[in-house]
Parts: C-alpha cells; structure tokens; sequence
C-alpha cells in the first residue's frame, strides 16, 4: 500500500481591531502545493471544511513502469 503525501502553506492574520478584553478574530488561506488550490476561510469550521474538500480530490500520481 502506498501512502501520499499532501502539502499545505496556511497563512493566518488578525481580523479588524476587536474590543479590549475579546480574543482576536483570525482570517486565513490555505493553498496546496504545488498546483495552488486555495481557500480563504473566516473561522475554524470553515478551515476544516476547506481541508476536507482540497483532500477528497487526489493529485494526478505519476504511474511507475
């Protein structure tokens, strides 16, 4: 059985200034490499939603003879 490997930049930046005292908001992008698949994403669910859709399509996999 061979096992793939997938690989992912995610990137992270506060939202708009919250309130004293609130946790920060975080907006994000994911992106597979190498084709550049990405997602921008709003909260975790979001994420994970992104995440579960980019590894349910398999990259092309090079056939060995």
């Amino acid at each position: 059985m061979t096992e793939s490997a997938r690989l992912f930049t995610l990137r992270l930046w506060p939202a708009a200034d919250t309130r004293d005292g609130d946790p920060p908001q975080w907006r994000g992008k994911i992106q597979s490499l190498p084709d550049g698949e990405a997602y921008n994403f709003g909260d975790w669910l979001d994420l994970i939603r992104a995440l579960e859709v980019m590894l349910a399509t398999r990259p092309e996999e090079t056939q060995e003879e």
